[in-house]
């Protein structure tokens, strides 16, 4: 449970496939072909691949370039190694293959179904659902086998962190899965029993979830720039923001069974966001959403004082410890994740040892006794 050191390899002659051409498909594969693999990406709506293409064409060099990825002269271009299909058949040759689709699991099934009808048995479908497990996307698969984990951050591109597993998955399958990570140029780690939202999503949930809580002492601003002096890159809502209202949403509903509605906002701020996508407030990608985004940041309004964000990092650190407890990953592996996948430079129990659990555990018995919300509930082993 602990990042791969083996020396990270190339992806050159290698055949790959993305389905989904999305912002995280289309970074998903321009990091494929940055690592050298021929690149089939798949959608069928023909607008969002043009744009995928233009994006491949105009912009994502820059953005590999600034993370570390490529070297600034490089001549031969990403787009040059990516062909743009609308039809599945387009994978045939192909030996992994990322779904990046919605995080619905109907549709995920469908998906599989359709995969399975054109690759070849040995070929590996990656999944980088990051509310789901691999189990629950390959439950109806002829070859659950061949289905893993792989699941970046948001955004893929700067974000040093791929998390693998799978427990019907076979060791074959994980291993080409942290390869194609590693050729990448992506830190792959191995996670241990699979449960929904992963490793990184778990925590990034444990604190959204406690943001949308706080939106009933605070506004958003106020809570983003209190989440600021205390170190994170940015803020709960912005995050909310960033990965979309509605997506945020779905990937909530994901989650309740599993976790007994533990990351579920208060009714009224439910209600609050669902008001705000279907008024077209989503989010950056609509340009507003708890904020007005401008240039791929959240424009911040002056704010008179920040909101006491302690109930919000007890809540991340309340929740590693339940990871812990679920035999996810270990400390150290948390600590690492979400230092990658967030940009930050603590993770969790860094935290704990700068705060204290003492500190923390009051703060989560105030915020628990004052709203019942799960996500403040303290766990045993803090």
């Amino acid at each position: 449970m602990s990042p791969d050191s083996t020396s990270r390899g190339s992806l050159a002659g290698r055949h790959v496939g993305v389905v989904g051409a999305g912002v995280m498909g289309r970074d998903i594969a321009a990091l494929l072909a940055n690592g050298g693999a021929e690149v089939v990406l798949v959608d069928v709506d023909e607008d969002a691949l043009a744009a995928a293409e233009r994006y491949h064409e105009r912009e994502v060099g820059a953005a590999l370039v600034d993370a570390g990825l490529r070297p600034a002269d490089a001549g031969e271009t990403v787009v040059s190694r990516v062909h743009y299909a609308t039809g599945l058949d387009a994978l045939a040759d192909c030996e992994f293959v990322v779904e990046a689709i919605s995080e619905d699991l109907a549709a995920k099934h469908g998906l599989l179904a359709d995969l399975e009808a054109v690759l070849d048995p040995d070929a590996v479908i990656g999944t980088n659902t990051s509310s789901l497990t691999a189990s629950d996307v390959a439950a109806a698969a002829d070859h659950p086998e061949r289905v893993v984990l792989f699941h970046f951050a948001n955004p893929a591109i700067p974000r040093d962190v791929v998390e693998v597993n799978g427990e019907r998955a076979s060791e074959a399958a994980l291993d080409l899965a942290v390869s194609v990570a590693r050729g990448m140029g992506k830190e792959p780690f191995r996670l241990g029993t699979e449960r929904r939202a992963n490793g990184l999503s778990r925590l990034s949930a444990a604190i959204k979830c406690a943001g949308t809580w706080e939106l009933l002492a605070a506004d958003a601003a106020a809570i983003e720039v209190g989440a600021r002096n205390m170190g994170f890159p940015r803020g709960p809502l912005a995050f909310v923001d960033l990965i979309g209202l509605d997506i945020h949403l779905a990937t909530v509903d994901n989650l309740a069974e599993e976790y007994d509605g533990r990351f579920a906002p208060p009714t009224p701020v439910r209600e609050r966001m669902e008001g705000m996508v279907a008024d077209g407030r989503a989010g950056a990608k609509d340009g507003e959403g708890f904020f007005v985004w401008e240039d791929g940041e959240a424009v911040l309004p002056a704010v008179e004082a920040p909101h006491d964000v302690q109930p919000i990092v007890a809540a991340l650190v309340n929740e590693a410890h339940r990871m812990v407890d679920d035999d996810v990953a270990d400390a150290e592996t948390l600590n690492e994740i979400l230092k990658r996948g967030s940009g930050g430079a603590v993770g969790p129990f860094d935290i704990e040892s700068m705060v204290g659990a003492d500190v923390l555990r009051d703060v989560l018995e105030a915020r628990y006794a004052e709203t019942d919300a799960g996500v403040y509930e303290p766990a045993d082993s803090l």
